[in-house]
């Protein structure tokens, strides 16, 4: 018992490496000559072949079918490639995820438990702790976009606002006063990142949550009326001046289009070629198949910054509409069992359902299908056929 303990932890450390790595081969992690990124996925490779083995049974509901079978579009996507060719992207993208995270999220489905999500978040926000204090070393010296170990700025301010929803929605940090102050400087950091996606996903979903969880209709509004106009007129508070000159705060505020109307083109050309290519071109495909339609119009973007729009153009119609079937599904089983539980302080439910909303939300303003993948693992723990509650 001690033994299969011990693997299910180690299990669960190396995958939530896994996640915030992201990839098989990660140049940004080599160290005296050593690559550290291939030593974790290998681990974590032979893990989970170990973990796989284990599983005696696979249990089976309409939901849990449905995201089965859009993984498999996923994993014998490749016969696109015969007919519509292929390019290095699009081959390093689907083997990260085919080999790194479908099996991991068949092991969520089917081996953890309440107490494997429990380990699982408590690495996650270290490992964000340990990201937001890293970056007060750089934010002080730059005033830069900022970002940390090579993510990027929309990523960085992502894992930031994720351990906003952990410690908001876990009960036992939800008490401490430490997690409050944790809070407050996740959003700052996230505001000096300077990215304006993430933070509105953050406010949305924010507003969903006051909206669910205030009875009185007058008191919605008002909540709802608070966080935009403390967003928008946060700038004439006299702590304004000093947050300006972290990273590229005022980016947030800057009249830019630039940035909307790029994704409205990419809205626009995404269409265009899910309707010549109604089943799809294959991954890593959008960009050369967008300029293959318009050379006169060549995008130097390698996905529409929106995952539906991705699965949409390279998976077709049929990835589409499953992957959005998939994602109502599981959006509505979460918020029943949340319902459901709502007796159980400690219920993972509320946490599930409101770091959905704001990773779909993310989704739609950037990354794409690899940098989703922690959308991915909580729509598989959402999914985990024992409840997610804590039993004396």
């Amino acid at each position: 018992m001690r033994i299969n303990n011990l693997i299910s932890f180690t299990y669960i450390l190396f995958a939530a490496a896994i996640i915030a790595i992201g990839r098989i081969y990660d140049e940004r992690l080599e160290l005296l000559g050593i690559n550290f990124s291939v030593f974790i996925s290998g681990f974590f490779i032979l893990l989970s072949c170990i973990m796989i083995i284990s599983i005696r049974s696979i249990k089976l509901t309409s939901t849990r079918a449905l995201f089965y079978m859009f993984l498999c579009i996923i994993l014998f996507s490749p016969i696109l490639w015969c007919f519509y060719d292929f390019i290095d992207y699009g081959i390093e993208k689907y083997l990260n995820f085919s080999i790194l995270i479908i099996p991991l999220l068949l092991i969520i489905l089917e081996k953890f438990s309440y107490n494997d999500i429990n380990n699982f978040f408590n690495i996650l926000i270290w490992f964000i702790v340990v990201l937001a204090l890293v970056s007060f070393s750089i934010v002080q010296e730059s005033n830069e976009r900022l970002s940390v170990f090579g993510g990027g700025p929309i990523i960085f301010a992502r894992w930031m606002l994720i351990g906003i929803f952990i410690l908001f929605f876990t009960n036992k940090y939800k008490k401490r006063k430490l997690s409050w102050l944790l809070m407050c400087m996740f959003f700052v950091l996230s505001l000096a990142a300077g990215s304006k996606g993430p933070i509105l996903a953050l406010l949305m979903t924010f507003s969903i949550y006051f909206f669910l969880n205030f009875q009185k209709l007058i008191i919605k509004i008002f909540a709802i009326i608070i966080i935009l106009f403390s967003f928008t007129q946060f700038i004439d508070n006299s702590f304004s001046d000093k947050l300006f000159r972290l990273g590229k705060t005022e980016r947030l505020i800057t009249n830019d289009n630039t940035s909307t109307n790029i994704r409205i083109q990419f809205i626009e050309r995404s269409v265009e070629l899910a309707t010549c290519y109604p089943f799809g071109v294959g991954i890593g495909n959008w960009q050369a198949y967008c300029n293959k339609e318009k050379p006169y119009h060549l995008l130097k973007h390698e996905y529409p910054h929106n995952l539906v729009l991705e699965v949409l153009s390279e998976l077709g119609f049929i990835g589409g509409i499953l992957f959005l079937l998939v994602l109502c599904k599981v959006l509505y089983f979460t918020y029943f069992r949340m319902v459901f539980y709502s007796f159980s302080k400690d219920s993972f439910y509320p946490l599930l359902f409101y770091l959905q909303l704001f990773l779909i939300f993310t989704a739609l303003f950037s990354g794409d299908l690899n940098d989703s993948r922690l959308l991915f693992v909580i729509l598989a723990m959402s999914l985990i056929h024992k409840p997610l509650i804590k039993t004396d």
